[in-house]
Parts: C-alpha cells; structure tokens; sequence
C-alpha cells in the first residue's frame, strides 16, 4: 500500500494526462468516423509506454530517497538549486553540531575543575567550624557540598558510560555513615530518626548508590519539621519513610523530571528540582527498581529493590 501511494504520488501527471487523453478521444470517436480497434490498440499501446515510464520512475526515486540523494532530479534546474541548499544547510547544521559539543566539553570540564577547586576552601572552613562548633556553619556547608556533587554527577551522567565500581560492602555501615553526615540536621530540626535494618553484604557501586540514599534523605530531612524519618532494609528492600509534608498527586508523576519542584517546594527558595532527576538516572543505569508512595500532609515512602541488578548478572 505505501509503495502504490508513492508510485501515484510520483506519477500523478502521467497519470491525469492518460486519463484526460483518454476521455477526450473517446469523445472525439462520437464526433468523427473512427475505427475503434485501431484507437483501442493505440490506447493500449500508450498505457504501457505510461506504464513502463512510471514503473522506471518509481524505482529510480524509491532507491533516491533509501539513499537520502537528490541525483535523479539533477536535469531539473530548480530541483539541482535545492540538492544545493540542502547540502549547504547540512553542513551549516553538522558544524553547529560539532561546535555546540566542544562548548559543551568546554562548560563541562570548567564546572568540574571549579567544583574539585571550590572543594579546598571549603574544608579549610569545615575545620574551621567543627573547631568553633559553628553547627550552622557545617549545616550550610553540607548543603553547598551536596550541590557540587548534583553538578558533578549531572556531568557524568550525561558521559557515555558510569565510572561503575562494584563491591561487596555492608548495607547498614552506607546507611550509618550517611545518617551520620546529616546528624546536625536531626537535631536542629529535632527530628526521630528509627534504624530497623538486618545488615547484609550486597554487591553494588557504593558511591552512586550512596548518592541516590544522600539525595533521598536529605529531601526527607528538608520537607519534615516534625516526627520521624525511618530507615528500614529488610529482604533486600531499602525503605526511607517520614511524617512531613508529602507529595501531591499531581505531582508523583512528575517528580523525576529535571527542574521540577512542584507546589510543595514553595517552602524552599533554593529547591533546584535536580535531585530525584539524578536518583532515577543512577538508578536506572545501576539496573535498580524503586517506587515512591506520596500523600500531601501524611509523608513519603522511597522504595528500593536492591536485588541483584542487570548489570551485575550481565
């Protein structure tokens, strides 16, 4: 059916001139005397050579077009003037391609060697911090180390391939070591935090899996202002629950789209809506599944399956 569509499409002209020529000389045999075996043979005789040039053209356009090449309409002056616009165009495109990437690679390298730089001074006002017990201070300074890792794992992400690295490590010791990092936060915000956790040894890259609990805790730790934030890994199954504002329906569907923040990140101005971007990124590479269960005014519930992931099998 497509090809008979092209055919028709390629040789409508043909076409309508054999049948206009038809219906003409049909009219013109009432008018005068003539021998109609001879225009019935001379008819036959036309829509073959119509027919034969049609077939000729439908197979010499249909191997132009599989070939993206305008060489068959060459003869025809304006067709040629086109063949020649489109070859300049795709040049013009194919070399703002290549330099829209290397600006790419330009702003990519510079964002990691200033957020590797800006790391330095830092850690100098880290010690600095935990010296005078500035706990505001060390909050403040984990949230802008959260941001350079958003950055830096935005750039890798977007590379050809993870730097994956996996291991054999214990679950509940990455849980620990990351409560342990937002601890400050806990008990500025006086938050519960309830561990139920049956340790086991998985085999996984702990650093992106860390990011992705890293990103998911804090979220959790950001939108509670009271309760509790529970912890729990049983039967392979990583859960992070807490009591704060929850998610909207309307928003469930959306939370893992880059940029988007939705109505309950009005609390924070600086919500940047790149963090469940990057969870679902890493985890869909890391070949893990997970689900998030969101009532407004009644908590969130991040699921993770950390069964043996594909990549691990392949």
């Amino acid at each position: 059916m497509k090809n008979l569509k092209l055919f028709f499409s390629i040789n409508r002209a043909y076409i309508l001139s054999f049948l206009i020529f038809s219906s003409l000389s049909f009219l013109f045999s009432f008018a005068f005397s003539i021998d109609f075996r001879v225009f019935f043979y001379c008819l036959i005789i036309l829509f073959f050579i119509i027919l034969s040039i049609g077939i000729f053209r439908f197979f010499k356009v249909k191997k132009c077009l599989e070939k993206n090449s305008f060489s068959y309409f060459e003869k025809n002056i304006y067709e040629k003037h086109l063949k020649e616009i489109f070859q300049r165009k795709e040049k013009e495109i194919e070399e703002l391609k290549i330099s829209s990437k290397l600006r790419q690679n330009d702003l990519e390298n510079l964002l990691t060697i200033w957020a590797h730089q800006i790391k330095t001074p830092l850690s100098s006002i880290s010690l600095i911090s935990e010296r005078e017990e500035n706990y505001d201070i060390k909050r403040e300074l984990i949230r802008i180390d959260d941001y350079i890792a958003s950055i830096l794992s935005f750039i890798k992400l977007g590379q050809d391939s993870l730097d994956y690295s996996f291991k054999s490590f214990s679950i509940e010791k990455l849980i620990k070591d990351i409560v342990k990092r937002y601890r400050s936060f806990f008990i500025h915000k006086n938050l519960k935090l309830i561990l139920d956790i049956e340790d086991e040894n998985i085999v996984s890259d702990p650093k992106w899996l860390g990011l992705v609990l890293e990103q998911v805790l804090f979220n959790s730790i950001k939108y509670t202002d009271r309760g509790f934030i529970k912890i729990s890994y049983i039967d392979s199954i990583l859960k992070i629950e807490d009591s704060g504002i929850g998610i909207k329906a309307s928003d469930l569907k959306n939370i893992n789209k880059f940029g988007f923040s939705g109505d309950s990140d009005k609390r924070d101005a600086n919500s940047t809506g790149i963090g469940l971007f990057l969870v679902n990124d890493i985890l869909k590479k890391l070949g893990y599944a997970y689900k998030i269960d969101s009532k407004e005014k009644n908590g969130t519930i991040f699921s993770l399956n950390l069964k043996k992931s594909d990549i691990i099998e392949n």
